[in-house]
């Protein structure tokens, strides 16, 4: 088992937020970033979800991203699939629950 203390955890977070300022052509940093979040949802403490709340709208700010680096298709399709389940997930408390207990 890990143990954060407080600076830890506000560390981390911070850094997770700021990787959601980045370049669009850096979609790969936001996608990665929007797992940890999805993955923190499912797994982590109930006090990260009612960060994720309190700051949900730089996640859904992704629910339209579209990046075509003119080399092959589109990129953002994945990304914007993950927003919306995230979405829905910290706004339903049914399906929030029933994913913690699956991912247990």
């Amino acid at each position: 088992m890990i143990i954060l203390f407080r600076d830890d955890y506000q560390v981390i977070m911070k850094h997770l937020w700021s990787m959601l300022q980045c370049k669009p052509k850096e979609w790969k940093r936001i996608a990665k970033t929007i797992h940890v979040f999805d993955y923190l949802c499912k797994n982590g403490a109930p006090r990260i979800i009612q960060d994720i709340k309190d700051d949900l709208y730089k996640i859904r700010a992704f629910s339209d991203f579209i990046f075509k680096d003119g080399k092959g298709p589109e990129q953002g399709y994945e990304l914007r699939d993950k927003v919306k389940a995230i979405c829905e997930l910290v706004n339903e408390p049914g399906k929030l629950q029933y994913e913690r207990e699956f991912a247990k």
